[in-house]
């Protein structure tokens, strides 16, 4: 009886091609009907977790707020009281200013989750440096096989057109 070893060359005819699959994804932002982008109790659930998280790491919203005023330009600053008034369900200004998303994350240690629910409502995702550096290395690999798919293919059609003669 013979064996039946499985071709690792070949895929099956079934099996479609991620590397093709990924190229053609259209992403969620470009889509031509509008999606449903209401995130503000998400959002503001996910300033509230970060700053347990942060409180459990050390750092007190007073703690917090002097470092977000570390990187923010002088004439523009946040206080404790602002804080609590943003996080508040009671408060007439409750929503957290855009402007000082970035410098909150700076001042919990890089906790994103904020960022993360603005970005994953959108169909994009927070990724590090690393995880950049691994997608190039993915697209760079894409480009590659597709390069040597076309080369493939224009030597079989050069093979051809040289047998015709």
């Amino acid at each position: 009886m013979e064996k039946n070893t499985p071709s690792f060359t070949s895929k099956p005819a079934d099996q479609g091609d991620l590397f093709m699959r990924l190229s053609n994804h259209e992403p969620d932002y470009l889509a031509a009907n509008a999606p449903e982008l209401d995130i503000e109790q998400e959002f503001m659930g996910a300033i509230k977790h970060t700053l347990r998280t942060a409180r459990k790491h050390g750092l007190s919203r007073d703690r917090i707020v002097d470092r977000m005023n570390l990187c923010l330009p002088e004439d523009l600053y946040v206080t404790k009281r602002q804080i609590d008034a943003w996080c508040a369900a009671s408060q007439e200004y409750k929503h957290f200013p855009a402007i000082y998303l970035a410098p909150f994350i700076w001042a919990v240690g890089g906790i994103v989750s904020p960022l993360e629910v603005i970005t994953r409502v959108l169909g994009l995702h927070v990724i590090d440096e690393h995880e950049q550096m691994a997608a190039e290395l993915g697209r760079t690999t894409l480009i590659k096989v597709q390069a040597n798919n076309k080369e493939r293919d224009i030597k079989k059609a050069f093979q051809l057109f040289e047998e015709k003669k």
